[in-house]
């Protein structure tokens, strides 16, 4: 699976899981409540800062040196 197939697939299980996150008495249901924040966490926002790997780089003149 790609990358995008499995956001979709995170996305629809989210989707699903909200229609159970309260039982008919609307009491919230704390462990579907608890897998639905991991599933949010998990998924990409586009307010959050994409992190990226940095490292040194090596130029020739400071190799010579």
């Amino acid at each position: 699976m790609t990358n995008d197939e499995l956001l979709v697939l995170l996305r629809r299980a989210r989707s699903v899981l909200d229609r159970y996150m309260f039982d008919g008495d609307e009491t919230l249901r704390d462990d579907i409540a608890e897998v639905c924040m991991a599933i949010d966490d998990a998924l990409p926002d586009a307010t959050r800062v994409e992190v990226k790997r940095v490292g040194l780089e090596h130029t020739a003149q400071r190799s010579a040196a």
